[in-house]
């Protein structure tokens, strides 16, 4: 048995919960998802757009303001991301959230999964994610809905009744934080675009059934050459608000010019905002959803937290007449469809890679 025969037989304890027991070979990715750059391989996507609101004054539309929102439309229509400096949340925030997870993560596993995640619905704690079989992310996961009760549900089977609160507080204080950046980006993309400013935001008023927060925990890992934290696919949410580590890369892009991988480098106090599908059909893919990944390393963990806003479930997302012209070049992109039954249907599907979910209303030209 040579050294790599080996490894792939070795345990993974830190992945392996009280029910389900993972050697390396379990993650071992098809060949053809293999990553071809290192984590820390920065140099080809450094020229991502880099967009400061710290100009940007609430309720001021200025000549600022409006620049502001024509780069972010551009960099959403060239790259579907952008990196986001001058949000103006508190450090403090963002830094009790993570080591409120980072805690937690830290956890025996016997304790961390009693907050498991539901059968019927992925939300909770969960090591891997064992429903795909095959091709394991490389990853611990904590996923909760932006509902009070759901986070305290999770935090007191984890904790219990009298030292959930840490963990309960710095969840929903950070949720409810991007929750309003989420609105101003959706407002600002709206007005670059031409639309009424409330034309996205004010279909999130409701109770946010669906908005959800993703902490990923990427451990060490001895085959990062064969494994991934989290393969290829683009987010079918609305938007994404994601913090990176903020000292080890592991974000990677498929870049829409030339379809080569690209690694975004981490930038202290900043976010990633990256476009979901569901923005793209409701823009007529004005705004286009990217194909991303997670890559993993032997030196170093990584944490990192996605945001994902969406609509209310009977929401319908169809492009504005405004982003239809009358020439073939702008027909009409995608079929209507609801949140709600959008999401059902992934929910659906154990595993979706690239855009596939969101290819399956295109228009046929």
């Amino acid at each position: 048995m040579d050294l790599i025969d080996q490894v792939e037989w070795q345990q993974v304890e830190s992945l392996s919960s009280t029910d389900s027991k993972f050697s390396v070979k379990d993650f071992v990715w098809s060949q053809e998802e293999w990553p071809k750059i290192d984590h820390s391989d920065f140099e080809s996507g450094d020229n991502i757009p880099m967009i400061s609101l710290s100009k940007v004054i609430k309720g001021k539309k200025d000549d600022a303001y409006r620049q502001t929102c024509n780069d972010m439309v551009v960099a959403c229509e060239k790259w579907g991301f952008f990196k986001l400096i001058g949000h103006g949340i508190k450090l403090e925030i963002i830094q009790n959230m993570k080591n409120m997870c980072s805690d937690l993560f830290d956890l025996p596993m016997e304790k961390k999964m009693k907050g498991g995640r539901l059968n019927c619905l992925p939300l909770g704690y969960s090591a891997t994610n064992p429903d795909y079989g095959k091709n394991l992310p490389w990853a611990e996961i904590i996923q909760l809905l932006q509902s009070p009760q759901q986070v305290v549900g999770f935090a007191t089977k984890v904790y219990g009744d009298q030292y959930h609160l840490k963990f309960s507080d710095a969840m929903l204080a950070y949720m409810d934080e991007l929750d309003k950046l989420g609105m101003l980006i959706f407002e600002m993309l709206a007005d670059g675009l031409g639309l009424p400013s409330d034309f996205f935001s004010r279909n999130f008023k409701e109770e946010k059934e669906a908005t959800m927060i993703r902490v990923n925990r990427y451990p060490k890992c001895p085959l990062p050459e064969k494994c991934l934290g989290l393969g290829s696919h683009s987010d079918p949410h609305t938007l994404t608000i994601l913090l990176q580590d903020d000292e080890v890369g592991g974000l990677q892009v498929l870049r829409p010019a030339d379809n080569q991988w690209v690694g975004i480098r981490p930038i202290q106090n900043s976010f990633v905002i990256n476009i979901g599908d569901t923005l793209e059909a409701w823009t007529n893919g004005r705004l286009k959803s990217v194909v991303h990944r997670a890559v993993v390393n032997k030196e170093m963990s990584r944490l990192s937290a996605a945001y994902f806003l969406s609509p209310s479930s009977q929401v319908m997302i169809e492009s504005p007449p405004q982003l239809i012209q009358p020439i073939s070049s702008n027909a009409k992109m995608y079929k209507p469809f609801t949140w709600g039954d959008f999401r059902k249907e992934l929910l659906s599907q154990k595993r979706v890679s690239g855009k596939t979910a969101l290819h399956r209303y295109l228009i046929s030209p």
